[in-house]
This record gives structure tokens, sequence and C-alpha cells, in this order.
């Protein structure tokens, strides 16, 4: 299940070997018998293993029961991508009954966002979270040593400049972010090989190609990117999702899962109970 849009209404599913039906969780997985109900206004859109589609489950088709599909007539690499993608998601689904509230603070020290590990197409962009009245300090280090630095900077993404040193590809790069009276934290990054952004930009067009729903294509897309341990691109590419349609949960669990993946708890928690508040029966949800 990639996509849930329950507004006034709810999905609900009930399994093959269970009486009761229950509220459905961002990317379930649904067997062979499994019914799928929508209530009022609300829908859900199925995604089905090995590039066989989506059905999108209404009132006016509600109950929906799963049942197989033919196989496809033509495989191929595209097919076999969005398996794998089918898997990898289908593992991403969170429990959200018992997702733990994350604490707030009005104090907002600085936080180190992106990129905070994995690999990159291309140079960085440089994110952190902190007050805006701190003044801060980035540093990029090489194997050799400091490679570029700037000082007395805002709280705003950083690019790295076109005229700064070269960055190599496929060699281990850090960056520290520093403030006064805080203690430094690091990032680490890798550029691929020109021959490795060919390779992704070819399978994330062919993920393109399927004609997917825009929500599950951009699931697919990130999970491409997660699988690649591109972090930072996956993390923008659900960012980019949610912003244009916030009432998604299905994006806020896969994007709280990469957060939770970064080490950025508080950011995942976030996430979670949107989630948990999109999916919620119309009755308890609260502002």
């Amino acid at each position: 299940m990639t996509e849930i849009k329950a507004g006034q209404g709810d999905v609900r599913v009930k399994a093959a070997t269970e009486t009761d039906w229950k509220l459905a969780l961002p990317l379930l997985s649904l067997r062979v018998g499994d019914q799928i109900r929508a209530t009022g206004p609300a829908t859900a859109v199925l995604m089905f293993n090995g590039g066989q589609g989506t059905v999108t489950v209404s009132t006016a088709n509600s109950p929906y029961m799963v049942q197989p599909r033919p196989a496809a007539a033509a495989g191929g690499k595209a097919a076999d991508l969005v398996g794998n993608l089918s898997r990898l998601l289908a593992g991403k689904k969170k429990d959200l009954t018992y997702v733990p509230l994350a604490t707030r603070s009005v104090k907002q020290p600085p936080l180190l966002l992106s990129p905070r590990d994995g690999k990159l197409l291309g140079v960085p962009t440089l994110e952190w979270g902190g007050s805006d009245r701190l003044r801060y300090t980035v540093r990029i280090f090489g194997p050799q040593g400091l490679v570029w630095e700037r000082a007395d900077l805002p709280r705003a993404p950083l690019p790295y400049p076109a005229n700064a040193p070269g960055l190599i590809p496929r060699v281990p790069y850090s960056w520290d972010l520093t403030a006064r009276d805080f203690p430094p934290q690091r990032g680490q990054f890798a550029l691929l090989s020109p021959a490795e952004v060919a390779e992704t930009q070819e399978g994330l067009a062919a993920l393109d190609q399927q004609g997917y729903p825009k929500n599950t294509a951009a699931l697919l897309r990130a999970g491409f990117l997660f699988e690649r341990e591109l972090y930072a691109e996956a993390q923008r590419e659900l960012q980019a999702a949610t912003s244009a349609d916030p009432d998604e949960p299905n994006l806020h669990v896969m994007l709280g899962q990469i957060y939770e993946r970064l080490g950025l708890q508080e950011l995942a928690a976030q996430e979670y109970d949107e989630a948990q508040f999109l999916i919620s029966a119309p009755s308890t949800r609260t502002p």
C-alpha cells in the first residue's frame, strides 16, 4: 500500500485469516485474499510486485479483495527494479501505534542535517539546523587534511562553490559544523564516479517510465536512492514530495525511516507522528 488518502473517511484492511477490519498502515504488505475498504472520500493505492501496476481502491470498488495478477508480459530491468524496491519498501513499514513522542525543547543547538553519511550524485549542499542567532563555521576534510572552510555563516543551505578545490569521486570526505559554545559535529560523504552517476540516472529514468501515481513514484525513487546509500538525495526527494502533498502518510513514514537511518531521531519521530495523525479515524483526529 503506497498511498492513503483518508480525508474525512478512512481506509481499513481485513486479512484473509482474520475477521476484524483495522486501519491501514503506510507501506502495509498485503496478500491474496486480504480485503481493503475505503469509506467516504478516502482512497488507497496498491502497488503490485514485479512491475504489474497499481490499483486504486475507493468506495466505488470497496471492499477490494487482493487477487493474483497474470505475470507481466514483458519483464526486463524495470520490472526487476520495481520488484526489488517493492520488497525494500515493505521492509520500511512502521507500527505507528507505539511511536514514542519526541521531547520538544526551546533550545536550538546546532544540528548537522545533510550530508551525514552515504554517497552523493554531485558536490554537496551542506545543511544544518540551529538557532538563527548563532554564526557557524564549516570545514571539509579529505584524506590529506583540510580542503575548504567558511566561517561566520548564517543558518542556510550552503552549496559547495564551483571555485572551491575539486572533490574527487569515490574518495571519502568529512565535514565539520561548529558554533561557539557547542561541540563540533561531523558528517561523512563520498561522490559517485561518473559511471555510477550514469547508472543511477538510468535507473531513475526507468522508474519514471513506469507511469506510477506521483506519490508511489516518489517512494520508488526514494527507495532506489536509499538502497544505493544516496541518503541525501532520497531525503530531498521525499521532502519535495511531502511539500507538494503533505497529507500522504506513506511519504512521511519513508522520510522518517531515512532520518532514523541517519541518527536524526527527533526528525524521525515528527514524521511518524504526522503519519499516525493522517491515518487515524476522523473522530480521533485533533489539530
